[in-house]
């Protein structure tokens, strides 16, 4: 547990730009069509570290909380600084605020399901749009956004997805979504964040 705890805090995070024309498209369509809400993408580069690599090698980052401890360091902080992290605490019930707990409700997906999970919400868009075609398109925008993140290695590439609230700026409605996609090779974890309200 020590060693997790110290891997967290230590590992390197850098802070990348991604400079494409198919991840800019995905998020302005879900920008025009979440139009309470928004779409945030951020990408970070991981240090290498002999701890992380053991966990992520058998897809444990949600073991000892590591995935929610990473996305709460001051540097994907900063890069998300929309998401305003680590600020959300809930009701004990008897008048306390508590931390929410770090597991976030994120839980491990199969990451070949990615795609068609971008796809449904381009196609269905946020609480006042609607679906228009029959879908080919959404699903060729979210095939050409994975092309660019990790050009579709999705075997290589570790799928972390929450539905809740777990920062002030969702809504706590039907369409939070985060993906948190962690690309093993390359070490780069994307974080796309989706929200809408009615």
């Amino acid at each position: 547990m020590n060693d997790v705890l110290r891997m967290c805090s230590r590992i390197e995070l850098e802070k990348m730009e991604l400079r494409s024309d198919a991840a800019g498209q995905v998020l302005h369509c879900l920008r025009e069509s979440h139009t309470n809400g928004g779409a945030i993408l951020a990408t970070v580069a991981l240090g290498t570290d002999q701890v992380m690599d053991w966990f992520a090698s058998r897809n444990r980052l949600l073991e000892w909380e590591i995935l929610p401890r990473i996305l709460r360091r001051e540097q994907i902080k900063a890069c998300l600084a929309e998401l305003k992290i680590g600020a959300l605490t809930h009701s004990t019930g008897e008048g306390k605020n508590c931390p929410i707990s770090a597991s976030d409700g994120f839980r491990m997906d199969n990451a070949f399901l990615f795609e068609g999970q971008l796809a449904a919400r381009l196609h269905s868009g946020g609480s006042y749009s609607h679906s228009r075609g029959d879908g080919k398109a959404a699903k060729q925008l979210a095939l050409g956004f994975c092309d660019a993140l990790f050009q579709q290695r999705f075997s290589e590439v570790s799928l972390f997805t929450s539905y809740e609230a777990w920062t002030p700026w969702f809504h706590g409605i039907a369409w939070d979504w985060t993906a948190v996609l962690f690309d093993r090779r390359c070490r780069m974890l994307h974080i796309l964040a989706v929200t809408d309200t009615d």
